[in-house]
């Protein structure tokens, strides 16, 4: 089975509403368009997820489907992509917060690919997805939570992912010291082993780089 993908875009605007809540308005993809992935979102993708899910589609914060934070007002097709719009509730002040000082900027969505083929443009091939299943939209940081990416991934899969994803925040982490994308690389190493939870109270905030790197090569 097609392994559950993340892919984000920005969010358009935002306005609260009467009674306290954030009405968010957005793209969840856009059409013919080749993306880093090199993969094309082809017209007409998601018609048969929005007339049989279209009321199961969840609202969610960093694609954790256990902490709702909203809903979906208006999902749809146009000949653009699939515009989105959402409400985050009033009784999640601190997310409303961030998404108005540009903390949070980012909608993303959880789909699993159901039709797809190949075909060559500008001289490369490329993965046309003609039609996705989505499953949930969320407010994220900047891409999505690797935990949860990582359950929905095969073991070669995981590896994988698990490789290039640490390199890429060891990077960020060296170059710019972000505490945010250290947290991110810890929790990486700890789902990347064996083990399904971090070690006994683990200090999230005191670990080094280096210190962070014999985790993630000792073994299993």
């Amino acid at each position: 089975m097609e392994a559950l993908q993340f892919k984000s875009f920005d969010i358009i605007d935002h306005k609260a509403d009467n009674a306290g809540n954030l009405i968010i308005n957005g793209y969840g993809a856009v059409f013919g368009n080749i993306d880093s992935d090199n993969e094309i979102y082809a017209k007409g993708a998601f018609t048969r997820t929005l007339k049989t899910r279209a009321g199961r589609i969840a609202f969610c914060y960093q694609h954790d489907i256990w902490n709702p934070i909203g809903k979906i007002l208006n999902i749809s097709e146009d000949s653009k992509g699939l515009p989105i719009k959402v409400m985050v509730s009033a009784a999640d002040e601190d997310i409303q917060t961030k998404v108005k000082e540009g903390i949070l900027k980012e909608l993303s969505v959880g789909y699993r690919v159901t039709a797809d083929h190949k075909e060559t443009r500008a001289g490369k091939e490329v993965r046309v997805l003609d039609e996705v299943e989505l499953y949930e939209v969320s407010i994220v940081t900047i891409a999505a939570n690797p935990l949860t990416v990582i359950q929905s991934m095969k073991s070669e899969e995981k590896a994988d992912y698990l490789s290039k994803e640490f390199d890429r925040i060891i990077s960020i982490v060296r170059n710019e010291n972000i505490n945010f994308e250290l947290r991110k690389l810890k929790s990486l190493v700890f789902a990347g082993k064996k083990a399904e939870t971090p070690p006994e109270n683990p200090d999230t905030t005191q670990m080094t780089v280096e210190e962070i790197l014999r985790l993630l090569t000792s073994k299993n």
